[in-house]
């Protein structure tokens, strides 16, 4: 089992890596006294494929509370409703909360955390690729406006980020793949060897190696690897910047256009990481017509994007309507807008003095209207 810390004073704590140890969870809550009763948030897919598995390591069966699936759902409207289930249930400050599911679930069931008796403890139990090395590290919890995804939320850390690699074998190809952009992410702005690893393993990561006891043992030795180091380094930048002032704006390069074109198309055409992914080409090609980074950075990303099967381009969306996105990013300040740029493989900057016309032309080059 791998065990990265996450070294943030009086709010640290753990990420445990492993495969197949979700009935482990139980104990590891026993030893640390973190609640006196165990409240599992999940949806009902998760909720049958993985709660029993949970549920085995606790003495005391825990209360499971399921919500609507998709980001559509992640909404003040379904944390009201879970809070109402909270009260009538008549939970108290003494609770612990576990966010079992994908990263809809973790961002939701983290607000109802931060926010419910003023703050109750929880824990993240990723089960997609996408939480496990994304959205459950770092304290981010949000619910989504109509207007803007994330809008509305609180930085509350964790006790503990506990997360099962075996879980991965249940995901189709497409929800595999929404991880795999935020896992070349971390490649691109702090590891530029983490990058060439992918680049040498991009064939392996895929869900056909889920299908065969002989290939399955190595792909989750390979995946856990990967979540660990994509981990590490998101562990390592929040450490320096807990609450994203500066630095931890990093870790949302692609982001920028990425939400804006999440929510423009209401969640549905692209997933997160597809958006993501978009975003980052067009991140990558605003540097290279600013002179910041050399065309060979795009060109490398554009090529592990296709062998990993992700969009490099935006199908025909328009392209004030994207801008118009992007202008409701968290990320502005002083109305300006803070654009993540590579520099190169393994180093990004922080610019908010991108020219609109700028971003509009790579919008254009990329395929918007």
């Amino acid at each position: 089992m791998n065990k990265i810390r996450v070294n943030l004073k009086e709010n640290s704590y753990d990420i445990l890596i492993g495969t197949d140890i979700l009935p482990e969870l139980g104990k590891i809550i026993e030893a640390n006294d973190w609640g006196r009763e165990v409240i599992i948030i999940t949806d009902p897919l998760v909720n049958d494929l993985y709660g029993d598995r949970v549920r085995k390591g606790f003495k005391t069966k825990p209360l499971i509370i399921e919500t609507k699936r998709g980001e559509s759902h992640k909404t003040l409207a379904e944390a009201a409703r879970v809070f109402d289930i909270l009260v009538r249930h008549g939970a108290h400050r003494d609770c612990l909360i576990i966010a079992l599911g994908g990263g809809v679930v973790g961002d939701l069931a983290g607000f109802v955390a931060a926010n419910y008796m003023r703050g109750v403890p929880y824990i993240q139990v990723p089960t997609t690729l996408l939480a496990q090395v994304d959205a459950s590290i770092g304290g981010k919890t949000a619910v989504n406006h109509p207007r803007g995804k994330n809008l509305i939320g609180a930085f509350y850390q964790p006790k503990l980020v506990f997360i099962d690699v075996k879980t991965l074998t249940s995901l189709p190809v497409r929800e595999l793949r929404t991880g795999l952009a935020e896992i070349v992410k971390y490649g691109m702005i702090k590891d530029a060897g983490f990058f060439k690893f992918l680049e040498e393993n991009a064939h392996h990561l895929h869900t056909r190696a889920f299908e065969k006891d002989d290939t399955l043992r190595a792909a989750l030795k390979l995946w856990q690897t990967i979540v660990a180091e994509s981990a590490k380094i998101k562990a390592e930048v929040v450490e320096k910047d807990e609450k994203e002032a500066k630095l931890r704006m990093i870790l949302n390069f692609g982001h920028t256009v990425g939400h804006a074109i999440e929510s423009l198309t209401r969640y549905r055409s692209y997933n997160h990481g597809e958006a993501v992914a978009i975003g980052m080409v067009a991140a990558s090609l605003i540097s290279q017509k600013l002179g910041v980074s050399e065309p060979s950075v795009m060109d490398r990303l554009c090529r592990l994007f296709d062998k990993l099967g992700l969009p490099s381009e935006i199908k025909g969306f328009p392209a004030a309507k994207i801008m118009a996105g992007i202008n409701l990013d968290k990320k502005v300040i002083d109305g300006r807008v803070n654009f993540v740029l590579p520099e190169k493989l393994g180093k990004v900057i922080i610019r908010d003095n991108v020219p609109s016309e700028i971003v509009r032309q790579a919008l254009l080059e990329l395929g918007a209207k």
